[in-house]
């Protein structure tokens, strides 16, 4: 499908590209702000920029998905659990895993830009997707969203422990 009309003017391209670099800065906000109720409003951002670049896309349906579900219901879950915390303003202790994450990330952006870059797209646009290749991707969607559900719900719990057993002794750090 060859771009026409709006999509080929200049106003649509700085467009395009000015969502896309919010939703990045957003994002990038998310994981380095130290204030857990900034990071939220920041991921609010990150979706409200993936909805409109959903829209961009003339996917009017996700757009409307990302919004309801996405930029409204995950983040007000995200407040009123920093909000039931009684200690907001402290941020998040030094994990010692930040650093290797750090290099996970590159090493995985690497990889997809090296994917990117390395892929034929002129095969890629005349091909038409099949009803069973979406088959298989809502099952895969179905089958990891309970389990990072539970990741997430795991990596909670030593927040609320550590405030519900009252301040760790002195030579522990808050759930690690």
């Amino acid at each position: 499908m060859t771009p026409s009309g709006i999509e080929q003017s200049t106003l649509f391209s700085v467009i395009w590209w000015a969502v896309a670099a919010m939703v990045i800065i957003a994002a990038i906000l998310v994981v380095q702000v130290p204030d857990l109720l900034k990071a939220a409003l920041a991921l609010i951002a990150s979706f409200l920029g993936v909805a409109g670049l959903f829209v961009m896309l003339n996917a009017e349906f996700l757009a409307v998905v990302q919004l309801l579900i996405y930029a409204g219901a995950i983040p007000i879950l995200v407040i009123f659990a920093v909000l039931m915390l009684q200690n907001v303003q402290r941020s998040s202790p030094f994990n010692r895993l930040r650093i290797p994450a750090m290099f996970l990330a590159a090493f995985v952006s690497a990889l997809l830009i090296f994917a990117i870059t390395d892929t034929s797209w002129s095969l890629l646009r005349d091909a038409q997707v099949s009803a069973a290749f979406m088959g298989q991707a809502e099952t895969v969607f179905s089958d990891t969203t309970p389990v990072l559900a539970g990741l997430l719900l795991k990596g909670a719990l030593p927040l609320v422990q550590s405030h519900r057993l009252g301040s760790p002794s002195a030579g522990q750090k808050p759930g690690y």
